[in-house]
């Protein structure tokens, strides 16, 4: 190749990049340009805004295949859209050309490809806010891949919420999304994965001012503790321990959090949260942690908060917060309860920017502090949120993490719940002082939270305006 010729090319392949188009071989499923597609492009995608769709001079078209459908097209087009749901795209293209949705396209017909994005895959991290506070629910990979999942999100921000936490594993090892981490490709965790991208469920709520927290299940991981026994917690005999948890020790097991992590941040993620960061407490028995705790009784205090720390030192690398769930208990200053779970809070808060402490009522046992039946008690809450702020003044360091409750948003073994037992935590938290809430319903019902705040003034208006931005 000729120096000329060279540099044309380079340019060229410069452009291709910036519009998210490779020229390095075949292109992932979810963003394969289809067979004799066709971009019509100048110059003035260069200078286009990030949440500008089919800027002035540029446009896609798609010349239909023998057979293909709406359907089919839209599938290959809708990760580079402002549309959510592939069947909805499907239906735009064909009122786009003057088709109907009823009747297949006519093959050799070319078709404009409409909602296109200029930047689809631009990353723009949505910060803390000023006051610190920041307010959500608990999002399952199955709901952020739902056609309802744009609804939802608008519902967060109408009800004065600003994020969500949404999975990026949860405890049974399986991946929501079609991660590229090789010990998750290799195990099986990436075998259907609801979402089509972690980078697109967080496009969509970055558009509506939603943050991402990004949940990883550390160590208990069923799925990689049966592919992988190797990473397991032994039992007395040596061989593996088959309660689905992997060992906390196991560099391996750290590293593959580790890379989780990493993979999220790269998708936009604004916050990385670390769930079941602790040693296992039940089904205990012939177990063997490897750790000699008569002698060293904080041995696994300290096993969790180095891989804490290890996390911590990448998220603070790429200018994201870390949050840790941890048990509700341990607010309460028992020694054994710490020891046992290896999550010391006044510890971990110099690791991290949040902790989240999981102090629902329904989880208390009988009896708690003097409660005979404790969730009955939103009130318990606030408790929690006090007594982990004076846990973690026992710590002279000068880094101290906020605390952000999660709080209770179902019914589970309570006989009061209703819109102001959840109106009940979140004053009782507020007042004792902890920054924000999250709100765990893992069955992804939320009516009863949504009764509980009331419509947010003036959100349908910025609603309104985040998707003419995005269109």
């Amino acid at each position: 190749m000729n120096p000329r010729t060279g540099r044309a090319a380079a340019r060229l392949l410069g452009c291709l990049a910036i519009l998210g188009v490779t020229c390095t071989g075949a292109r992932p499923a979810s963003s394969r340009v289809p067979p004799r597609a066709h971009l019509v492009r100048t110059a003035a995608v260069l200078h286009a805004s990030a949440a500008e769709a089919e800027p002035q001079g540029r446009e896609v078209f798609h010349t239909v295949e023998k057979g293909e459908s709406w359907q089919q097209i839209a599938e290959a087009y809708v990760d580079r859209t402002s549309v959510w749901d592939a069947a909805d795209l499907a239906g735009a293209i064909a009122e786009a050309n003057q088709g109907s949705i009823k009747h297949a396209p006519a093959a050799g017909a070319r078709l404009r490809i409409p909602h296109v994005l200029a930047h689809p895959n631009r990353i723009e991290r949505i910060g803390i806010p000023d006051d610190g506070v920041i307010k959500g629910i608990y999002v399952r990979g199955s709901t952020g891949a739902g056609r309802g999942f744009p609804h939802l999100l608008d519902r967060v921000v109408a009800h004065g919420m600003n994020a969500i936490v949404l999975d990026v594993k949860d405890y049974d090892g399986k991946l929501t999304y079609p991660s590229k981490v090789p010990l998750a490709v290799e195990s099986g965790a990436v075998d259907h994965p609801p979402m089509r991208t972690y980078a697109r469920a967080v496009r969509f709520a970055h558009e509506r001012g939603v943050r991402v927290i990004a949940r990883i299940s550390c160590f208990n991981d069923q799925l990689m503790a049966k592919a992988h026994p190797g990473m397991a917690i032994r039992g007395v005999s040596g061989h593996p321990y088959r309660n689905g948890w992997l060992d906390p020790k196991n560099e391996r097991a750290q590293d593959y959090v580790i890379d989780l992590a990493k993979e999220a941040i790269a998708a936009g993620a604004d916050e990385i949260q670390l769930d079941y960061v602790r040693f296992p407490v039940t089904g205990m028995k012939n177990i063997d942690f490897g750790l000699d705790t008569r002698k060293d009784p904080r041995a696994k205090v300290d096993v969790i908060t180095r891989f804490v720390e290890r996390v911590h030192g990448v998220t603070k690398a790429h200018g994201v917060p870390l949050s840790l769930d941890v048990f509700g208990v341990i607010a309460f200053g028992r020694a054994d309860d710490i020891q046992n779970l290896g999550q010391d809070p006044a510890v971990l808060g110099r690791h991290a920017e949040f902790l989240s402490a999981m102090v629902y009522p329904s989880h208390y046992d009988d009896g708690f502090m003097g409660y005979e039946h404790p969730g009955d008690h939103p009130e318990l809450v606030g408790l929690g949120v006090k007594h982990m702020i004076a846990e973690m003044d026992r710590d002279e360091g000068e880094h101290h993490a906020k605390i952000r409750p999660w709080l209770q948003a179902m019914r589970h073994n309570t006989t009061n719940y209703g819109a102001a037992y959840i109106q009940d935590e979140i004053r009782t938290g507020d007042h004792a002082g902890g920054k924000g809430w999250l709100l765990w319903n893992p069955g992804q019902v939320y009516d009863v939270a949504w009764s509980a705040l009331p419509a947010h003034p003036g959100a349908n208006a910025k609603l309104a305006v985040a998707r003419h931005m995005t269109r």
